[in-house]
């Protein structure tokens, strides 16, 4: 039903559930009712539409395996479309159709080029981690693998995937999802909570990449929200106390008033130092207090 007075039929089942089981639109007919009451029938040819095995990009172009086990090149979305060349002329000007094979080999020379590393034994692309999410906030997964330019693809199938990475709440109530990961020898690595820095943290670790916090600069737009200049100074306050007073000084330090949204923010940057925070007084004059570990 896609109207009050307007619905799309498939009249043939046996027929479309073969043709969506081939990934192939199926006819249909378009019925609508008039202030009459008298129905309308159209008959309606299918579009040609993309497999449901077409790769996906989510936000900011993080690469989504897609479903039904497409991979390789085109399942990681990294192909591109082929730029139109312009149209043969022969020496006198006049232009000359291309044969099947010449369009053939435009479209091999202008075809990217293969990555180095090329497809590992299962069709996949080499040198990226296949990650299956499970109850991560999507968004923040995201914004953490662009902004950390992380070598991951996210995958919703299990059989493809590298490593499971999943929220210690819900993963404790789902125990088909271990059963599973078991059984295909998938490590689980556990969230301890939805924020950016328990995300980056678990991928770091996941990569086994090194884990220090002050082994290379931290980037703040991993725990803004909004990335405006209030979050960001904000946030460059609590870096430069952890960074200059905190760690190697061992001095406990408080910071500026801030609003509680604010202040959330702070707390997970702290927390990605290892260190411990609170915030105290009374609004709007409420504050945090970061404690060397």
């Amino acid at each position: 039903m896609q109207e009050r007075q307007r619905w799309v039929v498939y009249p043939e089942v046996a027929n479309t559930i073969d043709r969506l089981l081939r990934k192939k639109p199926a006819d249909y007919q378009v019925r609508t009712v008039d202030d009459s009451g008298e129905v309308s029938v159209t008959h309606e040819q299918p579009e040609e539409q993309l497999p449901l095995d077409s790769p996906k990009r989510g936000r900011n172009g993080v690469v989504y395996a897609p479903m039904g086990g497409a991979d390789g090149w085109r399942g990681a979305g990294r192909m591109q479309a082929v730029p139109p060349r312009a149209p043969r002329l022969t020496g006198g000007g006049v232009v000359r159709a291309m044969t099947p094979s010449q369009e053939f080999q435009q479209l091999l020379d202008a075809s990217p080029a293969q990555p180095d590393k090329g497809l590992d034994d299962r069709g996949r692309v080499s040198g990226y981690t296949y990650v299956y999410p499970y109850a991560i906030s999507r968004h923040q997964l995201d914004q953490v693998i662009e902004l950390m330019n992380l070598p991951v693809v996210l995958t919703k199938e299990l059989d493809s995937a590298d490593a499971v990475m999943a929220l210690r709440s819900h993963l404790k109530n789902h125990s088909k999802l271990r059963t599973l990961a078991k059984n295909r020898q998938l490590p689980i690595y556990i969230v301890k909570s939805n924020n950016m820095s328990q995300i980056s943290r678990t991928l770091r670790r996941l990569l086994k990449m090194d884990d220090d916090a002050g082994a290379e600069p931290v980037d703040l737009r991993l725990f803004s929200r909004q990335g405006n200049d209030d979050e960001l100074e904000a946030l460059e306050e609590a870096r430069l106390a952890v960074e200059q007073i905190v760690l190697p000084k061992g001095q406990p330090v408080e910071l500026l008033p801030r609003s509680p949204k604010v202040r959330k923010m702070q707390h997970e940057l702290v927390e990605h130092y290892k260190l411990s925070s609170t915030s105290f007084g009374d609004e709007p004059n409420r504050r945090l207090r970061i404690f060397p570990a």
